[in-house]
């Protein structure tokens, strides 16, 4: 067998190397979409169901219309620099906790569910450990008020204890209304909601954002992987240029 054959023979395969792992990345990346298409679809369904529920509430509350995020000013369920949820803010939890929780959990959106988060966030006074401290104590004194028996009991309470969590945030994500730094604003209580594969989503959406890039990332790994294996040094400035 000449030489040239035997290059010309290892170089088919390679072609027919390169055009099989093409197609299936694109395969791939068809399915991400497709399961990023119907997370979006779910997340927006959530949301609508949300503002279906609270469409008339009188809770002194927030509804994020893409996110889903429900917000409290801290001063509805928390006396200035205090963890101690106020009867106010008793009262509105009572009100707002079954309802919201008969959605994200139902049938319907409990196995789309990762996580239910409670966050608690400060103004910028005082120093940032101070605020982390305070603003998770928050977070736990809604979560504590919740599974108090003083609550009382309402639809999937137990079920709800393998999803929330509470989270403290301290003065970070700052509020600004009308490019002004608010205190009042900033210090607010959040839930919301996790769905599953939420981080693969976002890492999915950056791909096919940027889909040439990502092909160009693939076909430099083959081909320097194929070259590597017969010992040969190839520049990615020539690669990137065939």
């Amino acid at each position: 067998i000449m030489y040239s054959d035997l290059m010309a023979g290892l170089l088919l395969m390679f072609i027919l190397f390169l055009a099989v792992s093409v197609m299936t990345y694109h395969r791939l990346l068809q399915e991400k979409e497709a399961r990023i298409n119907q997370l979006l679809g779910v997340q927006a369904s959530i949301v609508h169901s949300l503002e279906h529920q609270f469409h008339a509430s009188h809770l002194s509350m927030t509804l994020d219309p893409k996110t889903g995020n429900i917000q409290f000013a801290s001063d509805v369920l928390f006396s200035f620099n205090s963890y101690q949820l106020s009867p106010t803010g008793e009262a509105r939890l009572k009100a707002f906790i079954p309802q919201y929780i008969s959605v994200l959990l139902s049938p319907r959106y409990r196995n789309d569910i990762s996580t239910i988060v409670v966050k608690g966030y400060t103004d910028r006074q005082g120093t940032y450990l101070y605020n982390l401290n305070l603003s998770q104590e928050r977070a736990l004194s809604v979560v504590d008020a919740i599974f108090s028996p003083q609550f009382g009991n309402f639809p999937y309470r137990n079920l709800l204890k393998q999803y929330i969590t509470a989270e403290g945030r301290s003065y970070n994500d700052p509020v600004f209304i009308d490019g002004r730094y608010s205190a009042r604003a900033s210090r607010r209580v959040v839930f919301s909601f996790v769905l599953k594969n939420t981080q693969i989503m976002q890492a999915v959406q950056s791909t096919v954002k940027n889909p040439r890039d990502v092909r160009t990332e693939v076909r430099l790994h083959l081909v320097s992987s194929w070259a590597r294996a017969r010992g040969w040094r190839l520049r990615k400035a020539a690669l990137c240029a065939t």
